[in-house]
């Protein structure tokens, strides 16, 4: 049975591993990218209502809880935020003073989470309550992308600035490179273990049918480049958010091999879906307001 298959049978899975990237600094002083803005396109969502307003510097990632599609985690350079009403009200975590660029809470092991991000790789095994650092050997902490399986929890995978794409079998102590070229900005596990998608900026969507060693082009949606990406395996679908003209979120049909927006037309920045209900979605944009919906992207408002 195909673990789609399986998946259905029981929960699906959220991954969000987006960030909120100032490319002009970041990225090009560590020989990513040029100079570029992720503004100029899309203000406030069309017609959908915001639930809340984040106040934060910055806007990086987004994981729901498994086995609580209320509880939702937002990841900024601050730190971790956590909202148990579905996005309306965040407060404050134990994780403070780090940069939660990425976020990681494979549904195979409700307990465990991962953070990443610019200096910073922690793990939490009771939930989020409490984290610590996770011994390593790669070759820097710089992590622009980060993913973990939803079957597999321990498996896992790294972008690291300045060095590529990295695997690890054991959660995260021991890494093996699997691509020295690939520049990513978020990073999600498809299909199955080795089937990888990675949003690549202005360069749009990747994707891996090798476990990251080797990769090629995916139809990239509507707008210009590729931002924040989620995967749900119980429904296979594919998610992504574009900037500039058309900035907005979209889905990946596999029938139709095209793209259908969802009504969001704003710069979104972080994005999940739920992995107990794929109906459950949730994403900010780059002024910190927060969106969701519970009929899988037909409509979005503060219910």
């Amino acid at each position: 049975m195909s673990r789609r298959a399986k998946r259905q049978k029981g929960r699906g899975r959220a991954r969000s591993y987006f960030l909120w990237v100032v490319l002009g600094g970041l990225l090009a002083a560590a020989g990513v990218w040029g100079v570029w803005s992720l503004r100029g396109g899309g203000g406030a969502a069309g017609s959908a209502q915001p639930i809340s307003r984040l106040g934060t510097q910055d806007f990086h990632s987004l994981a729901y809880a498994p086995g609580d599609p209320n509880t939702v985690y937002f990841g900024h350079h601050g730190g971790l935020l956590v909202s148990r009403n579905g996005g309306r009200d965040w407060q404050p975590t134990s994780l403070e003073n780090a940069d939660a660029m990425a976020l990681a809470a494979p549904p195979a092991d409700p307990q465990l989470m991962y953070a990443a991000g610019h200096n910073i790789f922690y793990k939490s095994g009771d939930g989020g309550r409490t984290w610590g650092q996770v011994p390593n050997n790669l070759p820097g902490l710089d992590i622009h992308g980060f993913a973990a399986d939803p079957e597999r929890p321990e498996l896992v995978y790294a972008h690291v600035v300045g060095f590529g794409l990295f695997r690890s079998e054991d959660g995260g102590e021991t890494w093996e490179l699997r691509s020295a070229s690939l520049r990513a900005l978020n990073l999600a596990v498809g299909e199955t273990p080795e089937k990888l998608y990675a949003t690549a900026a202005q360069s749009g969507l990747l994707q891996s049918a090798d476990g990251g060693r080797t990769w090629s082009s995916f139809p990239s949606p509507p707008g210009e480049g590729a931002v924040a990406l989620d995967f749900d395996l119980s429904t296979g679908r594919l998610y992504a958010t574009t900037f500039g003209q058309g900035a907005g979120l979209y889905r990946w049909s596999e029938e139709q091999k095209s793209w259908q927006s969802l009504g969001l037309e704003a710069t979104l920045l972080a994005l999940a879906v739920s992995p107990d209900d794929p109906n459950r979605l949730i994403a900010v944009d780059d002024e910190g307001r927060v969106y969701a919906s519970r009929d899988g992207g037909e409509t979005w408002a503060d219910e």
